[in-house]
């Protein structure tokens, strides 16, 4: 980690380890982080007192961003060399999606994007922070490898764009195909992927696009496909060499997938059956020959993974949900120390052997390494 500091009294890397055991102990605030890393297991973790919260918060400010990336990097290169991180269906898989961290009316910083909100019939301006988060997926794994914090006038597909032009840079071979909601059918991230040999697979939903009229025209009545997995039929369709998109001068793929899942509930007594329905459609510069049309329905539904297993896992689990310390700096150095603790977590408990994690869930672990670092709290009282 490097330090800009003039002869620091504390080095750098007690704040790192400081914040890194603030979210594998999944504490509240850093406040908390204080009160209890001052004796026991902290002290001996960090081999330095523990600096109190407003000097964390401080340091927090001027964290080595650089540095935080590059041990990251340094991570999904050894999942890769240890085949944690594999392959699906012979393609290496990434999703990109935006989140909101958190919102305000009265805390911000001039870097905060802002919108009026109506509070009791007056217009009220909200202040709030947005970051754009790149994961790689694969069976059994995920890793958070990248954030992207929105600046004050960005719309999340330009901050997208830097994000990924980032990753394409610095790890050239991380993935083969990017996974977005509908907010990412964009001429200039798909040009951004071509470009580099990548392919994208995203949700197609607006329905002013004429891509999608032109789509819905050309699907008719009959599927192309139907096939059964498990309590759910799909029925799809897909459509080749449309060139209706008119920025984008390479022609893509639409893929439909028409579900029925069938779900048996009991209700006063008797055993009813219900069937509910959905509808999906991507588009895609996958070419059939390479990936077949269920195969590309198997990936556009791995792009739930960013939202099940990664923001509503931070925000419920890690309290991951509020501002530790209000600075664009300190969100995106407490956010990528985030995705470090996030990454050695699931791989200490992917390491554990079956029988000991059977029936149990996963926070149970997180008690346990909590209650390990309060232990010497507890017995010296």
């Amino acid at each position: 980690m490097a330090d800009h500091r003039v002869k620091p009294e504390i080095p750098a890397v007690v704040f790192a380890k400081a914040l890194l055991m603030l979210w594998l102990c999944r504490l509240p605030s850093l406040n908390a982080l204080e009160t209890s890393g001052r004796r026991g297991a902290g002290r001996r973790f960090l081999r330095h007192d523990m600096p109190c919260a407003d000097q964390i918060a401080n340091i927090s400010e001027i964290l080595d961003v650089p540095g935080l990336r590059a041990v990251l990097g340094r991570m999904y290169k050894r999942l890769v060399r240890n085949k944690v991180l594999r392959p699906m269906h012979g393609h290496r898989l990434a999703v990109i999606d935006g989140h909101e961290i958190n919102a305000s009316y009265d805390r911000c910083c001039p870097q905060c994007q802002t919108r009026q909100i109506m509070v009791n019939g007056k217009p009220r301006t909200q202040y709030y922070h947005r970051v754009v988060v790149f994961l790689l997926v694969g069976p059994g794994f995920r890793f958070l490898l990248d954030i992207e914090l929105l600046q004050p006038h960005d719309d999340e597909g330009t901050a997208a764009l830097r994000l990924v032009h980032r990753v394409l840079k610095d790890y050239p071979r991380c993935f083969d195909i990017l996974l977005g909601d509908g907010l990412y059918p964009q001429a200039r991230l798909f040009k951004l992927l071509r470009q580099h040999g990548k392919h994208a697979l995203v949700v197609l939903k607006d329905e002013r696009r004429d891509l999608l009229k032109d789509a819905r025209g050309l699907f008719g009545p009959e599927p192309h496909a139907s096939y059964i997995l498990g309590a759910t039929r799909y029925q799809c369709w897909d459509i080749e060499n449309l060139d209706s998109w008119d920025s984008l001068p390479d022609k893509v793929r639409v893929v439909r997938s028409v579900e029925t899942t069938t779900r048996h509930e009991r209700k006063k007594g008797q055993r009813i059956q219900r069937q509910q329905t959905t509808e999906w459609v991507w588009v895609t510069t996958l070419p059939s020959a390479e990936v077949s049309t269920a195969t590309a329905v198997c990936f556009g539904h791995e792009r739930w993974r960013i939202e099940n297993e990664a923001f509503n896992e931070l925000s419920n689990q890690w309290h991951a949900d509020h501002y530790f310390h209000h600075h664009p700096t300190s969100i995106t150095a407490l956010w990528l120390l985030l995705f470090i603790a996030h990454a050695l977590f699931h791989c200490f408990l992917r390491n554990l052997k079956p029988c000991r994690r059977q029936g149990l869930p996963t926070y149970v672990w997180a008690w346990l390494m909590l209650s390990e670092f309060l232990l010497p709290l507890m017995s010296s009282a």
